[in-house]
């Protein structure tokens, strides 16, 4: 059990702020794959199957209009495949660790590459 009259330490909190941006990093991510992907499937299901005609079906296909769900759908889902991969980059570059000491273990020095020489964290 946590001894709850000692103070949470800066690096405690910065670690849980760098948690929750995180999360909604990813979160942010993951909806903007899932409705690009929504859109590129519900454009391909409906060209294919939403018209009797074969030629008719891929007029509709290659229509360019504002819900064009190639056009909109593929980028969000490219950039939401990006953001997620990046997502533990862009959480450590918006919520910075103090400038004394590591962040991941505590210890006071800190070499000139930024990395921890006792626990090797960033």
């Amino acid at each position: 059990m946590r001894d709850t009259t000692k103070p949470i330490s800066n690096h405690a909190r910065v670690h849980a702020v760098r948690a929750i941006v995180l999360g909604l990093i990813r979160f942010a991510a993951m909806v903007m794959v899932v409705v690009g992907l929504v859109m590129v499937f519900n454009r391909v299901l409906y060209g294919i199957f939403g018209v009797s005609d074969l030629s008719a079906s891929i007029m509709v296909f290659r229509d360019i209009g504002e819900t064009h769900g190639m056009y909109l759908g593929l980028p969000l889902v490219g950039f939401g495949v990006l953001l997620g991969v990046m997502s533990r980059r862009l959480s450590h570059w918006v919520v910075r660790a103090p400038e004394i000491g590591c962040a991941g273990c505590g210890y006071e020095t800190v070499g000139d590459d930024g990395q921890c020489s006792e626990c090797g964290y960033r």
